[in-house]
């Protein structure tokens, strides 16, 4: 009776305050049920409690911090039972209450968090939900991590009564019978924390990247400074807003709804916010790489039928791109200083009394399957192709990334990676927006001496980059540059043994290596301090899901599956924009069916979910008849020659098939030296190069992969 008593009290004052919204099916009934949920806050007993129609026992870590007068409310509603996660007798007896049908909820965190995201799991749940057979229930509590009743640390921004919500997700399985009796207990433990990152991105909002940008304002306050850039100006969201808004009116009446504008433009704050205000307008953004050449930017304009481009005419003067320019053909130039002496009076009226207010009335109507950017393939292999990516892929990849690793509005990232790359945009401009880090952009990555200097003087916390650019940023940086990394999260190519310990031994970080294709807006899967293997390249994102086709020639290493790589999730663009065929929507599909993508990446996956890619489809040449990887072949000339830089391509050959030729930067390098390395390793004489050529420095791409079509057209001329 007092149980329901309380219940319609309390229930009708926090659904006013809190505005409490309760998403996804609640009423779970089963003869054994464990829910499990995420721990916000002092709040959360209370709100589990008011709006789940079990009536369970919760679950109390003894290390757990006391919230006496919020448990003793609460105690009307639910029962209390205070356990040590790591007494195995402890544990037993929790199963036992489960298996008298009395429902369970537990906090597999143990503690209220700290930092706004997933933190650390416990065993000991997964070990109960397979021992006791129970059907697990999650559920996210998001928003109370807000109020004043959270343990929050740093700048949060706080609200008295903020917004909560809760999303119960469809139940679900702990198994482990199949594992042997010492391994039940870690395997259990695994499946919990991939139950509670799942849990962790599900509750995502499907919104416009506009929308986003204006809950992160809500949430940080408006007037919180984040964004930088070497005009040496801190923009707040408010500056950000106002930019993206007024110049994306302003190019909207210059065109057609869906007409792509082609955006030429360094790492500067501008960029950011052309990239939220065209996608509010629907005129998506296609970010050209100036690094390309005139080839392939004219590919680009070609394949995404663009006849306007948005630069900078203080840009073009700085990095000499005048003459390239003006080459291309078919196509218009707005530059950005004309621009903004065309805004008038009416414009900033328009801002300030209306769309200041009503941003997202100010704008057409959006969907979030709409095509927000336009990024373009690298060309690393042949002429690039227009990746379409809609609000909703690049939104759910800040997500998945958010899930399993932890950005805050504390952190400081500086981000060189150039924006048109779309490793650049999603984790050096979309996550520190949306999430309220503050972020620094610089215009180039290769300025090795400088971005360390800058990530000191910033106090950088995370750092992105390529393992190239991550090898001279260890050379060349003092040992206390990076004195407060708490993360460094490498992509694009494979991160060596050689950077990988000097960036440990110089500066004592690991590296949480990453894999990803511009098609996945991009990541695909990383390291975290959760889930680390060395030489791996983590584990999937939440909600990926994959299939490997077996190639022939390639083998399985022991207890891993191995194939290329085929994906599917919500992450993936909506198509491609292809060079023979200007302008037309080619839906991804791959032979697995219509919705998957063929990376072309051969991948082997360990019985623990671990990834490790082995190298490339086209990558591969055919020697004598035996399959060897190209990447194979530099990691094995990496091992030989670590000072230098590798690249290896396969040619035509009458006698053998194909032959391989191994560019270097290491001049000392020869064939008995390879030859030496391959048998101390094991590897084949076959993957030994006959041809070794000597370069100063390997062609780079602007996204720092090595540019094989270059070296292909050097070996051919």
């Amino acid at each position: 009776m007092l149980r329901l008593i309380l219940k319609a009290l309390l229930r009708p004052l926090f659904r006013l305050v809190f505005r409490v919204r309760v998403h996804g099916n609640a009423h779970i009934r089963a003869e054994r049920l464990l829910i499990v949920a995420n721990h916000e806050s002092f709040l959360d007993e209370l709100l589990l409690g008011l709006f789940l129609p079990q009536r369970p026992v919760i679950l109390i870590y003894s290390s757990a911090g006391c919230g006496r007068l919020f448990r003793f409310l609460a105690r009307g509603l639910v029962d209390y039972l205070t356990i040590d996660p790591n007494n195995p007798m402890e544990l037993k007896s929790v199963i036992r209450l489960i298996e008298t049908g009395r429902p369970v909820l537990i906090f597999p965190e143990g503690r209220i968090t700290t930092t706004g995201n997933l933190m650390k799991t416990y065993d000991g749940p997964g070990f109960i939900a397979a021992k006791s057979g129970a059907t697990l229930l999650p559920v996210r509590i998001e928003g109370a991590a807000r109020s004043y009743f959270s343990l929050l640390q740093g700048h949060y921004s706080r609200s008295l009564f903020p917004k909560i919500r809760l999303f119960v997700q469809e139940p679900t399985l702990i198994e482990t019978a199949k594992a042997a009796h010492g391994e039940q207990h870690y395997l259990a433990g695994q499946a919990m924390h991939r139950v509670m990152t799942d849990l962790m991105f599900a509750g995502r909002a499907e919104q416009t990247l506009l929308a986003a940008l204006l809950e992160a304002a809500r949430i940080q306050g408006r007037n919180w400074r984040l964004l930088g850039d070497v005009e040496h100006v801190d923009y707040s969201y408010n500056d950000i807003l106002r930019t993206a808004l007024v110049l994306g009116r302003k190019l909207a009446a210059r065109s057609a709804e869906n007409e792509r504008f082609g955006v030429l433009l360094p790492n500067v704050a501008a960029l950011l916010a052309l990239v939220f205000g065209l996608g509010a307008f629907r005129r998506p953004p296609a970010m050209l790489n100036y690094t390309a050449g005139v080839e392939g930017m004219q590919a680009a304009c070609s394949a995404a039928c663009i006849r306007q481009i948005i630069t900078s005419r203080k840009f073009i003067e700085q990095f000499k791109l005048g003459d390239k320019l003006a080459r291309l053909q078919g196509v218009e130039f707005i530059y950005l200083e004309d621009l903004r002496r065309e805004v008038s009076l009416a414009d900033r009226l328009w801002w300030l009394c209306f769309a200041r207010h009503r941003p997202l009335a100010a704008v057409p109507a959006s969907r979030p399957e709409d095509p927000a950017v336009v990024m373009f393939t690298s060309g690393s292999e042949g002429k690039c192709k227009g990746v379409v990516l809609s609000h909703r892929a690049i939104l759910a990849n800040v997500s998945q990334l958010r899930s399993v690793l932890d950005f805050s509005v504390n952190d400081v990232i500086v981000n060189a990676l150039p924006l048109f790359h779309s490793f650049g945009l999603t984790c050096g401009g979309m996550i520190p927006l949306l999430c309220g880090a503050k972020v620094f952009l610089y215009p180039s990555p290769l300025h090795y001496r400088v971005i360390p200097e800058l990530a000191y003087n910033a106090s950088c916390t995370i750092l992105f980059g390529t393992n190239t650019f991550l090898a001279n940023y260890a050379k060349h940086a003092h040992p206390f540059d990076f004195y407060r990394l708490r993360y460094v999260v490498a992509g694009a190519e494979k991160i060596t043994d050689s950077v990988r310990q000097a960036w440990f031994e110089k500066f004592g970080t690991r590296i949480f290596e990453g894999y990803g294709a511009t098609e996945c807006a991009p990541v695909l899967s990383v390291n975290t301090q959760m889930a680390y293997r060395s030489g791996s390249v983590g584990k999937f994102l939440p909600s990926i899901e994959y299939r490997l086709q077996p190639l022939p020639g390639v083998e399985a290493r022991d207890g891993q599956s191995c194939g290329q790589l085929h994906v599917r999730g919500p992450n993936l663009m909506s198509g491609y924009l292809r060079f023979d065929a200007p302008g037309e929507l080619q839906a991804p599909a791959s032979e697995i069916g219509p919705g998957w993508y063929d990376t072309g990446d051969i991948v082997a996956i360990d019985a623990d979910g671990f990834v490790h890619v082995l190298g490339r489809v086209k990558r591969f040449a055919k020697v004598a008849g035996e399959m060897v990887s190209l990447g194979a072949v530099e990691l094995l000339a990496g091992e030989a020659a670590p000072e230098g830089q590798h690249a290896a391509i396969a040619l035509s050959d009458d006698e053998r098939g194909e032959s391989i030729l191994l560019y270097t930067t290491a001049t000392g390098l020869t064939r008995e030296r390879l030859l030496a390395c391959a048998r101390a390793k094991g590897s084949p004489e076959l993957a030994v190069p006959r041809r070794i050529v000597c370069l100063d420095a390997l062609p780079l791409l602007g996204s720092g992969k090595v540019d094989y079509p270059e070296l292909k057209r050097l070996a051919a001329a």
